[in-house]
């Protein structure tokens, strides 16, 4: 109960609420999409339009998007150096922001996809550019500690979204209303971000680039890092556009959305908890029982929640989404619990980033990645797309077993 006091009355816990909030309201916006826009669509188009998304996000490791944990683990030990830190990086993202954008073009010249999902790729790209550039700004609001915009945006782009979007289908325009509307509220959200920035930190955005070792080799293992991850735990729909047909896709896809709107929590207690385990872990030994208690804290509610939610999920889908879609309810009865393992490992794998460690998360990621791909090829032939769910599970608790592993060691080397 002190414990739980103490925690309660800590900023970091009030940022975790701002975000919470924030992303509460963001994702039951979202939610209503998920309701209507899978409808509107159909499994094949739904299908194309999560293999347009699911490939260009494979390229936004190229955004070297590694390099914005370096930038709030350097900044929250001084924050005065923030704006000559932003703008010794700076440069760097926009670079390979603009490459990202690129090769995602030039290589699905290559792919074997219908001309026009090629077509939908090329525009969608250049959201690789704007996330990129967003991003970027969104460190400053995390190495200050200042989580209320972040949470505002959560709720402003799909309170817009949504209605924006059910009325460009509903008038007929498909897939292509939804791409673009993705990339003009991208746009106007960078505005925004960079626009407010400006009060807690002006900085030169045309910075030039440079090359500092201090910040791009370990940009690089977090960026490469985050690669890996995509690989293990979020190229299911990319690996299924290439072994079946859009519908297919569509199905499994909207099963994969529906268990998506649980993460809800994880990104609000990353963002807020990692500056201050990196203020907390700078110098300080740890016991592994203190992220025992707050991997428990996580994923002991949430076990209580999904079992239920598994049991009584079959008859729900497709009443909400029809009979085309009845498929993904049993996907999502397995599937949601892999929730349990990806939650359970936040504190391990904030803590190996806090500590420098983060080439041990690239290990572990390299294995899963290698698991995952194998295991959904096994998987699908012998289960199908419910296969798929089977691998994401195994793959997720080999990766809390192999971080609890990594952060045990590193604890004695301390």
């Amino acid at each position: 109960m002190i414990f739980i006091q103490r925690l309660l009355k800590h900023k970091t816990f009030r940022n975790i609420g701002y975000l919470v909030v924030g992303n509460i309201v963001g994702r039951a916006l979202a939610l209503i999409g998920v309701f209507y826009i899978p409808k509107l669509l159909g499994p094949e188009q739904y299908g194309i339009y999560n293999t347009v998304t699911a490939y260009v996000m494979l390229f936004s490791v190229v955004t070297f998007q590694g390099l914005n944990k370096v930038i709030i683990r350097e900044a929250v030990k001084d924050l005065k150096k923030a704006k000559h830190i932003l703008e010794e990086t700076i440069g760097l993202r926009y670079y390979f922001s603009i490459t990202a954008s690129l090769l995602c073009i030039i290589v699905v010249l290559f792919v074997d996809y219908e001309a026009g999902t090629k077509l939908y790729i090329t525009i969608y790209s250049f959201s690789l550019l704007l996330t990129g550039f967003r991003s970027s700004m969104a460190t400053i609001y995390q190495a200050y500690e200042k989580m209320k915009v972040l949470a505002g945006v959560a709720i402003v782009r799909p309170l817009f979204r949504v209605p924006l979007a059910i009325f460009f289908l509903t008038k007929g325009y498909g897939v292509i209303s939804l791409i673009v509307l993705d990339l003009a509220l991208d746009l106007l959200i960078l505005l925004f971000v960079y626009y407010l920035s400006r009060k807690l930190v002006v900085f030169n955005i045309f910075s030039q680039i440079k090359l500092t070792r201090k910040y791009l080799i370990p940009g690089m293992r977090f960026s490469l890092l985050d690669f890996m991850i995509t690989l293990s735990c979020r190229i299911d729909v990319l690996m299924l556009s290439f072994m079946t047909t859009p519908q297919n896709v569509g199905i499994y896809a909207l099963a994969y959305r529906i268990v998506e709107t649980g993460l809800l929590l994880r990104q609000p207690i990353s963002q807020s908890v990692f500056p201050f385990y990196s203020k907390k872990f700078n110098n300080a030994k740890p016991k592994i029982i203190y992220l025992v208690k707050h991997s428990a804290l996580i994923s002991i509610p949430l076990l209580v929640l999904l079992i239920p939610v598994s049991i009584f999920i079959e008859p729900i889908v497709p009443a909400i989404f029809g009979d085309e879609f009845s498929s993904s309810a049993a996907i999502v009865s397995i599937l949601i619990f892999y929730l349990i393992f990806y939650f359970a490992l936040i504190p391990w794998g904030l803590f190996l980033e806090a500590t420098k460690n983060e080439a041990c998360l690239l290990y572990q990621s390299a294995i899963c990645a290698v698991l995952n791909i194998v295991l959904n090829i096994i998987f699908y032939e012998r289960y199908g797309l419910i296969g798929i769910a089977y691998s994401t599970l195994a793959v997720e608790f080999i990766r809390l077993i192999i971080a609890i592993l990594f952060v045990k060691r590193t604890i004695r080397h301390l």
